[in-house]
């Protein structure tokens, strides 16, 4: 948490009621500690997306499919590339997609996303959200597929507000600490990109490649 957690109860209690597939993919997440976008972040995502209303999105780590969902509702018109290893989590994350009735939308790889993908995906919107060791391999692998004006969301960067207070970590998270500055430090001074740090649900960065 790096907000105090009543603030953080409370802007939740704000948050419209999800649908229920979505409600239960965040219990089934808690219950099972999946790794999803906080629900803060999640309504804040989902609000520059509808802003921006990108034709096509990336997003690297899909989990169980939660934040793809919330994507693919944002942008009814986009077609979302998505990639994600776990051969657990990508099948179920293709049912979720089918529940929500978005699979012909999503093109969901089972690859490596430090392996990169071919030129000739383009796309307006990349959503960051996997291996936080490996935030700089992704910005530098996939700010070339972006358009002119594209959006970069990058959440967990703040990483339990232990970037700002590397002390307070273990030191066996020291290490996680130090690279997620890194990558924070490397985004601030990005010169393609313009960015702003945003202190919601663990921390998101929001992105803009200058035309």
């Amino acid at each position: 948490m790096i907000t105090a957690p009543q603030i953080e109860a409370y802007i939740a209690s704000l948050i419209p009621a999800r649908s229920p597939l979505l409600t239960r993919m965040e219990e089934e997440a808690h219950a099972e500690h999946i790794p999803i976008i906080q629900l803060p972040s999640a309504q804040l995502m989902r609000f520059l997306v509808m802003q921006h209303q990108p034709k096509s999105i990336l997003e690297i780590g899909t989990a169980i499919g939660y934040s793809t969902i919330w994507l693919a509702e944002a942008a009814p018109a986009a077609r979302i590339v998505t990639m994600e290893i776990d051969q657990e989590r990508i099948s179920r994350a293709r049912q979720n997609f089918a529940e929500a009735g978005v699979t012909e939308r999503i093109e969901l790889l089972d690859q490596d996303a430090t392996t990169g993908l071919p030129e000739s995906y383009r796309f307006d919107c990349l959503f960051i959200d996997a291996a936080k060791g490996q935030y700089r391999t992704f910005l530098d692998l996939y700010v070339p597929h972006l358009n002119p004006g594209g959006l970069v969301i990058s959440d967990n960067v703040l990483f339990r507000g232990q970037v700002a207070d590397p002390e307070s970590a273990t030191p066996r998270q020291r290490p996680m600490v130090e690279k997620i500055d890194g990558f924070n430090r490397y985004l601030a001074a990005h010169p393609q990109l313009d960015t702003t740090f945003i202190p919601i649900g663990d921390g998101l960065a929001v992105s803009v490649l200058r035309t």
